[in-house]
């Protein structure tokens, strides 16, 4: 098992090494997509379009070095694909057209092979963004790995799951562990969150970079601001909330971010498989519908942070 990871993992790094660029030296902390600023437009383009003429994108309109000025990110669970390589004949004739129209002039992938620019550049696209924020072409997908089988045969891919803990012989695999965690987590000492370390300090972003395209139901986003960026429910519980928690747990763990003491996806969710937790209150969820640690059913996921009556005030805009 140890092995196969390993050559997961340099297979991956490998595969996103070629698609890092050189990033230029200038401001990358103004975020340009989805945007009706016009100045904005200057951050991919020369000059601001106009309706009809020469797009005069920065680079010489190479795609690739134009988005890597701010996604040359590298990390074994991004699961960037990687550019400047000619897909095989029958691979191309699988593709869809619109996904050929984002191969360059030699006929290599290019970012704009998933990703159709125009959605996120023109207002009357915009009406995309809530179930399309990354702008895939063909989305939105039912699962995130659909996009993929535009091109690849799906019965050749096995993605991995990391919630996929325990092997047949009932082991506990660890290198798993190390996908969320820093070093697998002592389960015979460790008694609450506190007790175990992980790779980020924003226990969101663990949950997030997978499921990015899951985490729009109700509950998980609490509403939307007036650019359409989804709110997700991630702050602190106040005292009632706090006590109402304390009441709960005699029954089923809730945890909290550490650094910051905001709800995440794992207070509602369990991402253990069923019996990685020593502890039974932790263990609660598992197997559960949505893995929920408490049923959905009249709202108990709700009622466990929430009185009634507040529930009740709750509308979705």
């Amino acid at each position: 098992m140890k092995s196969k990871l390993a050559q997961l993992y340099i297979t991956t790094l490998l595969t996103l090494l070629l698609c890092s660029q050189t990033i230029a030296s200038e401001n990358l902390n103004i975020y340009p997509h989805w945007s009706k600023t016009q100045d904005r437009c200057l951050e991919c383009h020369e000059q601001i379009p106009e309706q009809g003429g020469r797009t005069a994108l920065r680079f010489n309109g190479d795609i690739n070095l134009l988005c890597n000025r701010c996604h040359a990110t590298i990390s074994k669970d991004k699961y960037i694909h990687a550019t400047g390589m000619v897909p095989p004949r029958t691979m191309m004739e699988k593709m869809p057209d619109d996904f050929l129209s984002g191969l360059n002039g030699d006929s290599q992938i290019t970012c704009a092979v998933c990703h159709e620019m125009t959605y996120q550049c023109l207002s009357t696209e915009f009406y995309r963004k809530k179930e399309n924020r990354l702008f895939h072409r063909g989305a939105p997908y039912e699962n995130r790995t659909d996009l993929c089988y535009n091109c690849h045969d799906r019965s050749k891919y096995k993605k991995l799951n990391p919630h996929d803990q325990i092997n047949e012989e009932g082991e506990l695999k660890e290198d798993i562990c190390t996908y969320c965690h820093d070093i697998t987590p002592d389960r015979i000492h460790a008694k609450s969150i506190e007790d175990v370390t992980f790779n980020q300090n924003r226990f969101d972003q663990l949950c997030l970079r997978c499921h990015t395209d899951d985490a729009y139901a109700v509950g998980c986003v609490m509403g939307y601001n007036k650019d359409g960026d989804p709110i997700y429910h991630a702050s602190a519980p106040d005292a009632r909330m706090a006590n109402k928690i304390i009441a709960t747990e005699k029954d089923v763990i809730l945890p909290l971010e550490i650094v910051t003491g905001n709800v995440f996806c794992g207070t509602c969710h369990n991402p253990h498989e069923l019996g990685v937790q020593i502890r039974e209150r932790a263990d609660v969820g598992a197997d559960a519908h949505k893995r929920l640690r408490i049923s959905s059913d009249n709202a108990g996921i709700c009622r466990g942070c929430h009185d009634t009556k507040d529930i009740k005030k709750f509308q979705l805009p």
